[in-house]
């Protein structure tokens, strides 16, 4: 659940297939350039991009408990694609999603005592971001304008991560994180819990979501495998 974000201007830059498929994601941060772009998402094919991301996907299914709920390549791809685009570990964003919709379900809401739904879906946007993302992505991203909140919730999770998108474009900006190389886990959810906070730095406040992502990765992956990816936060 995340604070109303104010309207904003964010320039948009599409990501190539080159892009992608320069990504090493065994490497650091600092060594790590990675796109922030459209959502690509492609079917499979023999380029080393999608190739690489297969592989991505692979390793992070082989990783998930039995106990946690399917999930279909098609989402786990757009997953890494996201992380890619605003440079964070797919784990972590893995992780959040897990914890902010009870398993990853895209219907699962939060009402009010009235029985208004004040947040919805697979990242619990509210309906003032989710107009706001509409209105300024529906063409670079492929949205329905002006989606109500209903229909949003109607989405499987796979389509809704293309919302989650531009609601992270938004973020990033709202707190100041556009230019950083990789987002720490804490951060990465902090936009989502308090842009307030997260922008203003809150170490406290980042340091425990930091630390309550790394509970909910024990419980979803299987640490006595190899991680898919090294990144430092």
């Amino acid at each position: 659940m995340s604070d109303q974000i104010p309207s904003i201007q964010i320039p948009f830059k599409a990501t190539s297939n080159n892009d992608l498929a320069s990504v090493d994601w065994t490497k650091s941060e600092s060594e790590m350039i990675l796109p922030f772009g459209a959502f690509n998402y492609t079917n499979k094919s023999s380029n080393s991009n999608s190739a690489s991301i297969e592989r991505k996907v692979k390793e992070i299914k082989d990783k998930l408990k039995p106990g946690v709920p399917k999930v279909s390549d098609e989402f786990l791809e757009k997953v890494v694609l996201l992380a890619a685009d605003i440079k964070c570990n797919p784990e972590d964003l893995l992780a959040i999603m897990y914890q902010e919709s009870a398993g990853w379900n895209p219907a699962i809401t939060s009402k009010d005592k009235n029985g208004r739904i004040l947040y919805g879906g697979i990242i619990q946007m509210n309906p003032t971001s989710l107009k706001t993302v509409t209105e300024k992505y529906s063409k670079e991203l492929r949205l329905k304008k002006n989606i109500s909140m209903k229909e949003y919730l109607k989405l499987p999770r796979e389509k809704q991560l293309d919302y989650a998108k531009g609601y992270f474009i938004m973020l990033k900006d709202t707190c100041n994180l556009e230019n950083k190389a990789h987002l720490s886990a804490g951060e990465t959810w902090g936009m989502l819990k308090s842009p307030k906070q997260t922008k203003a730095r809150n170490q406290r406040f980042l340091k425990s979501l930091n630390n309550y992502v790394n509970k909910i990765k024990s419980k979803i992956f299987d640490d006595t495998k190899k991680k898919h990816i090294d990144i430092k936060n």
